[in-house]
């Protein structure tokens, strides 16, 4: 079953809790036995932001993982600190805000494509920008539904919200105009989610 890796949490002496979100069922979390072991096999593979495929089985409260093999270690990401912080927010913030049970194979594909771009693209901060929106489209908020008096914003809104990481990638957008963009898409993530979230922008890129 093929799944991204979204975080993991100590559990007894030497066992993980792993959430993680896969293509078949949507967000699980599932117990790793024996992980936090020096000996573990499926430790090095069980990362956040890690593309992996596992088998899992049942258990009485929560089900167990039982296989991992690696599919993307998406290891571009992980050397450089620019995108490294920026997968770790992505990751986070999808981990928060997503629910255990919940299918859907557009949340999975969406962060697969942007953990793919980003690994293999040129970086930058408004891909953050365009993750969100599309990502909260997903979960019933579409931002283009909401009160847009600045014809300008509006239009980049609605390019992010394509989703196309080139596109979106290769715009020429000034500051002003960036700050303007980022204000509004944070101030309607929180307001809609009614969560406490970190502003990306204040995050050292």
């Amino acid at each position: 079953m093929q799944s991204i890796i979204l975080s993991r949490r100590g559990f007894r002496e030497f066992d993980q809790i792993i959430s993680l979100y896969t293509l078949e069922k949507g967000k699980q979390e599932v117990i790793a036995r024996g992980v936090k072991k020096i000996t573990s096999k499926n430790s090095p593979h069980l990362e956040p932001g890690s593309l992996v495929d596992i088998e899992i089985v049942s258990g009485k409260e929560i089900d167990h993982l039982t296989k991992v093999q690696p599919i993307n270690y998406f290891v571009n990401i992980r050397t450089d600190l620019q995108k490294s912080l920026a997968s770790t927010y992505i990751i986070n913030l999808t981990d928060k805000l997503v629910h255990s049970g919940e299918r859907d194979e557009k949340v999975f594909e969406l962060l697969k494509t942007w953990l793919e771009y980003i690994n293999s693209n040129y970086f930058k901060s408004i891909l953050i920008d365009a993750y969100i929106i599309v990502l909260l489209y997903c979960l019933g908020f579409d931002i283009l539904d909401s009160n847009i008096d600045d014809e300008g914003i509006k239009k980049y809104l609605q390019i992010f919200s394509t989703g196309n990481w080139e596109i979106i990638n290769n715009l020429e957008i000034t500051k002003q105009e960036y700050n303007k963009i980022h204000k509004k898409i944070y101030n309607y993530l929180v307001y809609q989610t009614e969560r406490k979230v970190e502003d990306w922008d204040r995050i050292n890129f």
